[in-house]
């Protein structure tokens, strides 16, 4: 009975409008601490939702292409095949100043160009993370070592469905005819429809490539510092790799031609004129 008298003194001095005050602010503290975690978890997912239907993606994939050949002729079908699973720029780069790197630019590929611009030191180093990455992860496959060719693309989003970073790998000898864009034109099928622009991504890698070796040429080699001394303002962005790959892969489906009139005509208006003249 004292413990219930004691209660019902201490309810009694107890100053209620301070109570009433304090409660209410807490309460709508609280609701204001839901509403504005809501209201960015929705905004986040908006975001993300709004990326998804563009296209656009931070993911990061590893491809080999491959011609092969049909009967008769010298006529092809362009393949490419994921060799690795997908990453993220995030997953690929523990530095966030080079996941930064990267994904400015990849916004400023073009359909001329559509390497990543990976001058300087820092481009340097996140060409050679994503080299060595796939390295890596094809140094214990157990298929013959051959030279290809690596580097990273990320193809323009007016023409591709999803726009990522790509590292590309492609035989010399490939890439060599494809700075031929009348051969293009007339000798390469693709494995389905829509894939008609990697042809052209990898007509315009081959223009940049023979540019690069002529360059390199031109060089005095005396004057070349090492990767880990000077600043890397020239270095090539198609580098040679030594690795092992499956090379029985076959078309899937039956493959298709490509309207070249009519797509060369959308090219142009985007700013890509393409000749039919050896390249």
């Amino acid at each position: 009975m004292d413990i219930f008298q004691q209660i019902l003194e201490w309810l009694g001095d107890l100053n209620w409008n301070i109570v009433k005050d304090e409660f209410t602010g807490k309460i709508a503290s609280a609701i204001a601490g839901v509403f504005i975690g809501w209201f960015f978890f929705f905004r986040r997912r908006l975001k993300a939702y709004a990326r998804l239907k563009r296209g656009d993606s931070d993911d990061v994939l590893f491809q080999a292409h491959h011609l092969h050949p049909l009967p008769g002729g010298d006529r092809h079908v362009l393949l490419f095949r994921n060799l690795a699973p997908a990453m993220t720029v995030n997953l690929l780069y523990d530095n966030l100043a080079a996941r930064d790197l990267v994904k400015t630019l990849a916004a400023k590929t073009t359909l001329k160009d559509p390497i990543l611009k990976t001058q300087g030191a820092m481009g340097f180093e996140v060409l050679n993370d994503a080299f060595g990455h796939l390295a890596g992860h094809l140094a214990t496959t157990p298929f013959e070592r051959e030279t290809w060719l690596f580097t990273m693309t990320c193809e323009d989003r007016q023409v591709v469905r999803r726009k990522c970073v790509r590292c590309f790998l492609i035989r010399p000898a490939d890439l060599e005819r494809f700075a031929n864009w009348e051969w293009c034109r007339e000798n390469i099928q693709c494995e389905q429809p829509w894939h008609w622009y990697r042809i052209v991504a990898l007509h315009q890698i081959a223009l940049i490539w023979k540019a690069e070796k002529e360059a390199a040429l031109k060089r005095d080699a005396s004057k070349e510092g090492l990767p880990l001394v000077d600043n890397q303002a020239v270095h090539r962005r198609i580098r040679p790799m030594s690795v092992g790959i499956h090379s029985k892969e076959v078309p899937v489906g039956n493959p298709a031609d490509v309207p070249w009139i009519k797509q060369e005509a959308e090219l142009k208006k985007l700013g890509l004129e393409l000749s039919v003249k050896v390249g």
